[in-house]
């Protein structure tokens, strides 16, 4: 990894961007869900990046999870993808969604994990909010 990769994960890590528990051996607990999107939308994310060395897009997904037989909880998830200038693959990647599909994830405390067969840091969603809803 050369420095300039090393940098833009540093500063990745040090905003608080929620990576993969498989990348950073966390021992928390996770729970086993189905995610149904209903929206996916992406845009710059200027507040990324700001010496100009790297490009990066925010992901911003809502969606739900059965919690029973009557209700669910719908979420609004967020996931920064990093790329630095001159190469093509993602530093820090985001597993790209689809409205109207269904995944196989891992609920976390704060975040949202799809497993990917991507290589690379892949970057949980990180939960911006939840609601339980009656359905």
């Amino acid at each position: 990894m050369n420095l300039k990769m090393k940098r833009i994960y540093a500063i990745a890590l040090l905003l608080g961007l929620p990576l993969s528990e498989n990348l950073l051996g966390q021992g928390q607990s996770s729970q086993k869900i189905i995610f149904h999107v209903t929206a996916v939308r992406q845009n710059e994310a200027q507040d990324y990046c700001t010496e100009a060395n790297c490009s990066a897009t925010r992901f911003t997904v809502e969606g739900y999870s059965d919690a029973s037989s009557d209700s669910r909880i719908q979420y609004l998830l967020e996931c920064v993808e990093v790329i630095p200038n001159g190469t093509v693959h993602p530093t820090i990647g985001c597993v790209h969604l689809h409205a109207n599909n269904d995944y196989a994830a891992e609920l976390w405390d704060d975040s949202i994990y799809f497993p990917t067969s991507a290589s690379g840091f892949i970057a949980n969603y990180k939960i911006k909010s939840e609601k339980s809803v009656t359905k």
